[in-house]
């Protein structure tokens, strides 16, 4: 094989935690399952990564796009770039995963429903790390589900680099921006400027109506970003970092009547979100201590018949300590303290303080192999809620007699709270309680063939119950019961040498059961992806992903609630050439099929799309 050939193989296989024997795990590390860098080989839990040269090859535009890609994962979407997105990992919904940039939380504590996909752009970032199962024991609150880490690019070659990129396509977007790296013995700084803009198309479309016939729904995004580092001593070093998004989107609000709603000229929605910290490091030999700062702000306005505000900060500090006290053992303690806001009418703030620590024990010749026996145990002090007792308890092991197989067990426990909206706005529950989450996972895998079943149970649901099915009037309540999510995640990913091929599968079968055993609305029993990569031309690659989607449920909310949602195929097309060391290529084609589908009732999806962009880098 020929151009990246490692890069896509490297980023499939590390999607399945493979072992080949060209990809050497022992050599990779990932901070977000411990919060301290482990190598890949130890970490018992599932770990999926998705590295930056997958995201190029694939021609990812959208945090979305490439996390739907992956097994377990599936996204609705409210029309196109820019609108309403959510992400549900294992059936869990957005709200119950912890999405975190450079390791700060990206949840907005002024949202119902977690973080702001929407609003990610992917040039800058270097690798996205997804932890699935309950975190609490090592995250605290909101990662029920999982926790997506999304890690951007620093400096990293000594000297002066730069880089511009620029794309054009389909509904007028464009797509343009610049990166600029500078490394010596004792600083390194980096700075990234992205912007996004389209006219897009209509937000909603009335059923059999072409999206063409109605007015295009704008979407702009400006996002910036610096790192600076300065190292005091060999041992010693400081960092501080400000990323930077400003969203403007139209989209379509509600209306009795569907065409009305389709050329709604007034809804819009905009969003200014900022992520600052600094940090101090200390390292010895294996030993690594970290001081911290981090804070997020979110502002939001979002404009229909009304003008609605949501103005809210997350805060916090704490401090990391990893240390390897043994041979094959490995220990990570911290205390972290956070203050979370809800400004505007509702103006409340709770704090939170927690304390955990990890353990990490390797043992040889156990079983003819390796066994890695982890733990985590979080304690956190809430001062509007009960205080939590969490962990986790993971068992890997690597059999030495059947090379390239290991298995894994996970047990861990996680709670999610309310949110300050939920508790304190106009549709508040002042007496609402933290659900509560228990779920495990099995894993097998053998040379890149993964296969898991999970299963999670939750109580004390946290759900919005309409009582005026005229004005949707209602409130949010715990609900009594147990809801279940289970189901089977299958993974393959390897290469045929002779046909310059790449190829990475993966199927999901979910079972979603509420405490009445109905199915949960808008999860699919069925998806799957298929990528292929072909590797055969000089400097070029050509690549396919096809996306399955089966059935769904509809909410309550839905047009034609009691009709599921139809099944759909997505088929995208990319390809890139390296004309030489410094310039690249690229094109691609989004639903090549033009298929017509809607993973939210009465909302648009893109059409055929086509799209050409290059990146050069300045030597």
């Amino acid at each position: 094989m020929t151009k990246t050939k490692l890069s896509l193989l490297l980023a499939i296989f590390l999607s399945n935690q493979a072992y080949a024997t060209d990809i050497q795990l022992d050599k990779l590390t990932v901070t977000t399952p411990t919060k301290s860098a482990q190598n890949l080989e130890n970490i018992t839990a599932n770990v999926d990564i998705i590295t930056s040269e997958e995201i190029k090859e694939r021609g990812y535009k959208t945090i979305s796009d490439a996390l739907k890609a992956q097994p377990g994962i599936s996204y609705t979407r409210n029309g196109g770039l820019g609108k309403a997105t959510s992400i549900m990992l294992r059936g869990f919904s957005s709200k119950r995963v912890l999405v975190l940039v450079d390791g700060v939380r990206y949840n907005d504590p002024t949202s119902v429903s977690g973080a702001h996909f929407q609003y990610i752009l992917m040039e800058n970032i270097e690798r996205i790390e997804i932890v699935k199962g309950a975190q609490s024991g090592v995250w605290g609150a909101d990662a029920s589900a999982g926790v997506i880490n999304i890690i951007t690019k620093k400096a990293t070659k000594d000297g002066f680099t730069a880089s511009i990129n620029a794309e054009y396509g389909s509904f007028n977007s464009q797509t343009y921006g610049f990166n600029t790296t500078y490394k010596q013995d004792k600083f390194d700084v980096s700075l990234n400027a992205q912007r996004l803009s389209t006219d897009g198309f209509s937000t909603k479309v009335p059923e059999g109506k072409d999206a063409n016939d109605f007015e295009d729904d704008q979407y702009e995004n400006n996002s910036a970003d610096i790192k600076f580092g300065y190292n005091i001593t060999d041992n010693d070093r400081v960092e501080t970092f400000f990323n930077y998004i400003d969203a403007d989107s139209d989209f379509d609000g509600y209306n009795m009547d569907e065409t009305l709603a389709s050329n709604d000229p007034i809804a819009n929605a905009t969003a200014i979100e900022q992520f600052y910290g600094v940090s101090y490091t200390n390292t010895e030999g294996k030993n690594k201590t970290k001081i911290y700062f981090n804070q997020s702000d979110f502002s939001r306005t979002s404009t229909t018949s009304m003008v609605s505000k949501f103005d809210g900060s997350v805060k916090e500090f704490g401090l990391n300590s990893a240390l390897s006290y043994a041979k094959n053992a490995d220990m990570s303690i911290g205390v972290d303290c956070k203050k979370f806001k809800h400004e505007n009418t509702i103006d409340k703030e709770y704090a939170n303080q927690g304390i955990f620590a990890t353990n990490s024990n390797s043992f040889d010749g156990l079983l003819s192999g390796t066994t890695i026996f982890s733990q985590a145990l979080r304690y956190d002090k809430f001062d509007d809620f009960s205080n939590k007792v969490t962990y986790k308890l993971g068992l890997k092991h690597i059999h030495e007699n059947i090379k390239g197989f290991w298995t894994s067990f996970n047990y861990a426990t996680a709670y999610n709270v309310p949110s300050l909206f939920q508790l304190y706005s106009y549709a508040g529950n002042k007496d609402l309680n933290p659900e509560e989450t228990k779920g495990f996972d099995v894993t097998a895998n053998y040379k890149g063939f993964g296969v898991t079943y999970f299963q999670n149970d939750i109580d004390d649901l946290i759900v919005y119950i309409t009582t005026d099915f005229v004005t949707f009037a209602g409130s949010y309540f715990n609900v009594s019961g147990k809801s279940r999510l289970k189901g089977v995640e299958l993974s393959y990913a390897n290469s045929l040498e002779i046909a310059n091929l790449a190829y990475n599968f993966n199927y999901t079968y979910l079972k979603t059961k509420d405490k009445e055993g109905k199915e949960l609305a808008r999860r699919a029993k069925n998806t799957a992806n298929l990528s292929l990569d072909y590797y055969g031309l000089a400097d070029t690659h050509i690549g396919t992903l096809i996306q399955y989607v089966g059935e769904r449920k509809k909410s309550q909310y839905d047009r034609d609630p009691e009709v599921d949602y139809e099944a759909y195929t997505v088929v995208n097309l990319t390809a890139d050439y390296d004309i030489n060391s410094q310039l690249s290529v690229y094109g691609k084609i989004d639903n090549i099929l033009d298929e017509e589908y809607q993973s939210v009732a009465g909302f648009a999806t893109s059409e055929r799309a086509y799209y050409l962009g290059f990146r050069y880098k300045v030597k």
